[in-house]
């Protein structure tokens, strides 16, 4: 357990002084409309389903990375059910913390490491392992359990990113592809293109095509790191080495990073750039800047999750929206994948810290069913998002064309894992850092190669 922190906190300690000197930059704001911290302390009218809370003043600690500035579907009902909540529970006190989604993801590692977690919190389900064995968080199956209703909301496999053996330890916020090609048709068809390519070879002719037209091909925005991993590289690996590949790295059964498919999905990534299909400052934006330059017409694709969805819909001009059409990576030359897959799973969940009891467990209990329950399920889902629960009572009527047009993509393609969900975090870290100066030409294939295996022999 002691071996766990310490490398938890190798790896997250570089980052607790850019961490500090941002809390400090932003004390002043936190308490404005647009600051990173706010409280709500709030009185509401009684009724909750926490019996140890109802008598009791409760105040709990809540950090997440529901943004209000670059919101989307899930983080819209995530607010109206939160609100709901507070309203409901007068006795009971949320203190937000909220931070950017690559602001949060540091922090969290950083508070796991010093065992100083919040009474609630967001996690990745690549944070599992090592949130369980340093007895941080305990499994959710008992009050699963307790209210089948609940338990039942939920599709099945949005819990698998969160299992260690038969135990859940999360509760499901979505269950998210990582990985659509957004591409805009008009854009296509001015470049000669007739249709979406269903081979690699095509692919290249395409974006030869477009950059002859002086458009971008694939705007990215991978300042934060993990948009090239998490929603490029975790597909385009799956062509090259298959599944089976991936579970043999997880599961530690005998595959290497150094494996010759993993280097020829390296290798065709870091051919893309270098024949121009990304724009020249790939790392110096991120994914909202990323979308925002696809929404303006100023690039024919960008690859990213189904959360991008709701941020179309609600963000971009009509006539993009309309040109919008979805597709995956076509298959390699020679891969082992399959064609119709995208890289995809929960990904990310709530649970509580393993120290609540009494009545803070129980209000922190009573919070977790209605943030996740299938009231944020209708709400999310009618707002273009999709959260982890079934898809059941939603008002069609009230679906967008394009949310629509999604649904009907998503039944037809297959679930591959993300990288950053099952990998451990050390391995995440050098693979993204490394994609970052692989993309331009900073380190070739098989160097990257064997950095990302030495960190993972690390861990063995």
């Amino acid at each position: 357990m002691k071996g766990s922190l310490v490398k938890l906190l190798g790896f997250t300690i570089a980052a607790i002084f850019l961490i500090t000197m941002v809390a400090c930059e932003n004390k002043g704001a936190a308490e404005s409309k647009k600051g990173i911290l706010f409280s709500d302390t709030r009185k509401k009218t009684a009724n909750t389903t926490a019996p140890e809370a109802k008598n009791e003043l409760v105040k709990l600690s809540f950090m997440h990375a529901w943004t209000k500035e670059d919101i989307d579907a899930k983080g819209k009902a995530f607010y109206v059910q939160l609100d709901k909540y507070k309203k409901n529970n007068p006795t009971v006190t949320i203190e937000d913390e909220v931070l950017p989604h690559d602001a949060y993801e540091t922090k969290i590692k950083i508070l796991a490491a010093a065992n100083e977690m919040p009474d609630l919190f967001f996690f990745k389900g690549s944070m599992v392992g090592s949130f369980v064995e340093n007895k941080l968080m305990d499994s959710v199956n008992d009050i699963l359990e307790k209210d089948a209703d609940w338990k039942n909301s939920f599709i099945d496999s949005a819990f698998d990113d969160f299992k260690v053996g038969d135990k859940i330890y999360g509760v499901p916020v979505q269950m998210a592809n990582t990985h659509t090609v957004y591409y805009n048709k008009k854009i296509f068809e001015g470049a000669g293109i007739k249709s979406y390519p269903d081979t690699w070879d095509g692919f290249l002719e395409a974006i030869g095509k477009l950059k002859a037209k002086g458009v971008t091909p694939i705007v990215l925005g991978n300042k934060g790191k993990w948009v090239a991993e998490s929603c490029i590289l975790s597909t385009l690996g799956d062509r090259h080495t298959g599944t089976d590949w991936f579970y043999c790295i997880r599961d530690k059964k005998g595959a290497r990073f150094t494996d010759k498919e993993f280097v020829q999905a390296l290798t065709a990534l870091q051919e893309l750039s270098k024949m121009g299909a990304f724009n020249a400052d790939m790392n110096s934006i991120d994914s909202n800047q990323q979308q925002s330059i696809y929404m303006n017409g100023k690039a024919a694709m960008f690859m990213e999750g189904c959360w991008s969805l709701s941020m179309l819909i609600d963000k971009a001009p009509k006539d993009i929206v309309e040109a919008t059409e979805l597709a995956v990576l076509p298959m390699v030359n020679g891969g082992k994948g399959q064609p119709r897959t995208t890289s995809g799973g929960g990904g990310w969940a709530y649970n509580m810290n393993a120290k609540l009891k009494g009545a803070k467990k129980e209000a922190a209990i009573a919070l977790l069913k209605e943030i996740t329950g299938k009231e944020y399920g209708k709400l999310t889902y009618e707002g273009g998002g999709m959260p982890g629960n079934k898809a059941d009572g939603i008002d069609k009527s009230k679906l967008s064309p394009l949310f629509t047009k999604y649904l009907d993509f998503i039944s037809t393609v297959k679930y591959t894992p993300v990288y950053d969900v099952q990998l451990t975090p050390p391995v995440i870290e050098v693979m993204n850092n490394g994609l970052q100066e692989l993309l331009v030409g900073r380190v070739m294939p098989e160097e990257l190669a064997k950095k990302i295996q030495a960190e993972y022999e690390k861990g063995n």
